[in-house]
């Protein structure tokens, strides 16, 4: 197994069926009109998703229209109507993750999505060397989030170790979502693999079981878990380094959004753009692609979705200097790490957690 960390500042699941429709604006399809498919919650979070801001700045700025498409299956969607010969009407795909491209590439015949040329994108060269996950190079990272503890500092110590998170003083308090369904899960799953290791006498697999012992909940989703906790019903989950970020937007008691970064790290989670195979309006695609990338676009993005750019010239508000945790390491798993690995780990997980 491969385990990777870059210093701070250089540093799921099978196929969906297609039940449920797929959410777009609808417009003309031609030149003028750009395809974009992405998550729905980059659209329509319930607090302050850059989706909208997006297609608004950009519509104005190159006069055409965007249309976002966030069907319920998000990437799962698409690869399936690709295995099944059906048109897909998106150019591109914003959001892409690690995991997403992994479970794309293992579940295709052929390519789903085709490299740019980023000769044609003014932009691409202030995108730091580090953020980039793909080994074909087709993602253009585009903003990346930071898995850490958010804990209640009204009533519970700061866990420092993940071996503080077995002590009795947690038993009970806290709670991650289940990695085969949520992305934070997954990302401290593999934040404990790196840990850990999966080979050994003490593997990540007997850390998660030594975490049931100490009663740790594990919930469906992300919302699920930040729900109880904000709730103050468990003062220790599994959430992102940012969560300050979000708490000071809307005045929350910042004593109860403290961040923990175990052993002084975080687990870093990219997302980035990438362009269909089947996509012919390369015109404007590029425009958009290298719009997104822009350090003033990845300043916007960075404020309304609680994450972070990844073009290096980005400055980031004022808020992000104050509130924002960044570690003095970031694990990463780029592709190549999780190529013939994901999957083992997650199942063994499976079979450890779920039928323990």
């Amino acid at each position: 197994m491969k385990r990777r960390t870059y210093l701070s500042g250089m540093a799921a699941g099978g196929l969906a069926g297609l039940a449920g429709c797929l959410g777009s604006i609808t417009g003309d399809s031609d030149d003028d009109t750009l395809h974009v498919a992405t998550y729905n919650s980059f659209i329509d979070a319930p607090s302050d998703s850059p989706g909208v801001w997006i297609k608004d700045e950009f519509e104005e700025r190159y006069d055409a229209t965007l249309e976002w498409h966030t069907p319920e299956q998000e990437l799962n969607y698409f690869i399936e109507r690709h295995n099944e010969g059906v048109d897909i009407e998106p150019d591109l795909y914003y959001g892409l993750s690690p995991h997403e491209l992994l479970r794309a590439d293992e579940n295709t015949d052929d390519d789903l999505f085709v490299e740019t040329d980023r000769s044609v994108l003014s932009n691409a060269e202030d995108i730091g060397e580090h953020h980039e996950f793909d080994p074909q190079g087709r993602v253009i990272p585009t903003y990346r989030s930071l898995c850490a503890i958010v804990y209640d500092g009204r009533n519970v110590e700061k866990p420092e170790t993940f071996e503080d998170l077995l002590d009795p003083a947690y038993e009970g308090k806290f709670a991650v979502s289940n990695p085969q369904r949520g992305t934070t899960g997954q990302l401290f799953m593999l934040w404990s693999i790196n840990e850990f290791g999966d080979e050994g006498e003490y593997t990540y697999l007997d850390y998660w079981q030594d975490l049931l012992d100490n009663d740790t909940r594990v919930l469906d989703s992300w919302s699920d878990v930040y729900t109880n906790f904000e709730n103050d019903d468990i003062p220790v989950i599994v959430s992102y380094a940012n969560d300050r970020v979000y708490a000071k937007r809307f005045d929350n008691d910042l004593e109860k959004h403290r961040v923990a970064l175990l052993n002084d790290q975080a687990y870093a989670n990219y997302s980035g753009i990438v362009r269909f195979a089947e996509s012919t309006n390369d015109d404007l695609a590029h425009e958009f692609m290298d719009f997104v990338l822009e350090p003033e676009v990845q300043a916007v993005v960075a404020e309304r979705n609680v994450t972070g750019p990844t073009n290096d010239t980005t400055e980031l508000p004022e808020v992000f200097e104050e509130y924002a945790q960044e570690p003095e390491e970031a694990v990463f798993f780029d592709y190549e790490d999780l190529q013939g690995n994901l999957s083992t780990w997650l199942d063994d997980w499976g079979r450890t957690v779920v039928d323990n």
